[in-house]
């Protein structure tokens, strides 16, 4: 059987990911949340490109978000 979106979502819980946004910019942070719009609580988080930013939480607009892609551990 085939994995629905929100299952995938769910198996990302507690590890890292890279998001990219539709602005160009993209974060790589551990999944701790996220909701029915697809909002993301990430920890740990990161700009990857730009600023190099590093934020102890962030928040990510799920209607922003262009993928998720898990991090290779």
């Amino acid at each position: 059987m085939a994995l629905r979106p929100f299952d995938l979502i769910h198996k990302s819980l507690k590890k890292e990911v890279v998001v990219s946004m539709k602005d160009g910019r993209s974060y790589s942070g551990t999944v701790m949340s996220y909701d029915e719009n697809l909002n993301l609580f990430l920890s740990k988080a990161k700009e990857i490109d730009g600023s190099k930013r590093e934020f102890k939480s962030l928040v990510l607009k799920g209607g922003n978000i262009v993928y998720i892609s898990p991090l290779k551990q």
